[in-house]
Parts: C-alpha cells; sequence; structure tokens
C-alpha cells in the first residue's frame, strides 16, 4: 500500500513488536515514508532480520535491530537506550506487541489475570516511560499504542485480554494528559481481528462469524493500521491526543 502525503524523513521511531503482522506493517509504512527504524523483537529475529533486509532493499533507511523482553523493565530500557544511541535520539514510539491468550472466565486464575497484565500492559508502561524521561527537556514526540477494540467492547472469552488492553486505553489517555504542555501526544488504536495476527489462530467458522456481523463484511488489513499509525504520528495529528481510533470495519461506530 502506497502511503502518499506523509514524509517521516528527518524521523527516528522505535516500533515495538517489529516481528509481528501488525508491527511488520507499519514499520514498513514508516520507512517508506523516510523513517529510520528500530525494529524491536523478543524471539523472532529471523523475522526482523528479514524485514531490515526488505526495508533496505526498498528505501535504503537506517533500521537497527533490538532484541528485549519488555515485560522486563531493565531489558525493555536496555533495548530502547540501544535504539536511541544507534540514531542519536528517538521522535516516534509505536508500540505494536500483545498476547490475545484467554479463555472462559470459570476456567481463569489469578496467575492468568498477572499474565495478562504483563504481556499487554507492562511492556507498554516500560517504554512510555523510557520515552517520556529520556525527551523530557525535547518539545514534541508522538506515542503511538496499538490496543484492541476489546479493550473498549468486551467479548464473552476475551474478559482477562479485554480488560488489559482496556487499561492500556486508560494508561494512555492519562500519560496524553501528562506530557501534553510538552507538545507530546498519545494514542491508541484499537483494531478488529486483523488479518495476519490473531485472525490466523482462528477457525474458520470463527472468522466468518466475525465477518458476518462486520458492516464491511471483512476482517481488518495490517496496512489498514499501519495508515492509522502514520496518521498519528505525523505533523498532522499535533492537535490529536489521548484519543482511540477504532478501526473495525463498522463494527463499532463511536
Amino acid at each position: 500500500m502506497a502511503y502518499s502525503g506523509f514524509d517521516f524523513s528527518k524521523q527516528r521511531v522505535f516500533v515495538a513488536g517489529a516481528s509481528g503482522s501488525i508491527g511488520r506493517a507499519i514499520a514498513l509504512a514508516l520507512s517508506d515514508a523516510g523513517a529510520a527504524v528500530a525494529l524491536h523483537y523478543f524471539s523472532n529475529q529471523n523475522a526482523v532480520s528479514d524485514l531490515s533486509r526488505e526495508i533496505a532493499e526498498r528505501n535504503a533507511t537506517s533500521t537497527v535491530l533490538v532484541q528485549a523482553d519488555l515485560q522486563d523493565r531493565e531489558q525493555a530500557n536496555q533495548a530502547f537506550n540501544t535504539a536511541w544511541e544507534a540514531f542519536g535520539g528517538l521522535d516516534v514510539l509505536v508500540i505494536a506487541c500483545g498476547i490475545a491468550r484467554d479463555g472462559p472466565i470459570t476456567f481463569l486464575s489469578g496467575g492468568d489475570l498477572e499474565k495478562a497484565i504483563a504481556d499487554n500492559l507492562d511492556p507498554v508502561v516500560h517504554l512510555c516511560e523510557a520515552f517520556c524521561a529520556k525527551r523530557r527537556d525535547v518539545p514534541g514526540g508522538r506515542i503511538v499504542i496499538v490496543s484492541s477494540i476489546t479493550g473498549l467492547s468486551g467479548q464473552p472469552m476475551r474478559t482477562l485480554y479485554g480488560a488489559a488492553k482496556g487499561a492500556v486505553i486508560g494508561y494512555a489517555k492519562s500519560l496524553a494528559r501528562k506530557v501534553a504542555s510538552n507538545g507530546m501526544t498519545v494514542n491508541c488504536i484499537a483494531p478488529q481481528v486483523v488479518k495476519g495476527g490473531l485472525a490466523d489462530h482462528m477457525k474458520a467458522r470463527m472468522q466468518g462469524m466475525i465477518q458476518a456481523i462486520t458492516p464491511l463484511q471483512r476482517l481488518c488489513e495490517p496496512d489498514e493500521v499501519a495508515a492509522a499509525a502514520l496518521f498519528l504520528a505525523s505533523p498532522g495529528a499535533s492537535y490529536v491526543t489521548g484519543s482511540s481510533l477504532n478501526i473495525t470495519g463498522g463494527l463499532i461506530t463511536w
């Protein structure tokens, strides 16, 4: 997908979760627009290595690979600092990682709750704190967090995932108010089920049910999430902060 009208040629971006389908699409879109991109991964180094080579072939823009378990604050800080030093600073933070493991509420335990928060909220908090600390004396900056529509509109089999993603959105709203005086913006994207991600782990029958209740009658494409991320990271979104942009094909209209 071509993204016209976006110029990130002087921007340095950290993309958390670049090995996933959404993170990959966002990293490619940003590099296509000229950004230097730090590609974070946890265990799938091959995916980001391939992505880095593709970016080099397409755009010859700079990339750096950073590995970390973002649930660990120290590892998250180290990865962020590595990218900061490699590029001489960072202007945009994109967080596109999290895990949607859940089940019937009668089978859930306290450990499941802790895991849901660690999978989805902890990386957001750790990276946002690192970004804000580094840019304390630097005006501006963009934070874009990929959450989920489940964090706004619950699903019966996603109680803990929905709670964790709702916490991510609540955190982003509060952070947006805290850093607004410095010109920094913080926004979330809340997509419906995305191809290449959760959709790939669903049975065909479940995918069909979701498409049937979605007015546009299809699942979300990673490039459609990437397009939203580019807008929220761009100068054109300088007056948009504390928002959650729904990308649901009309399933949610508020």
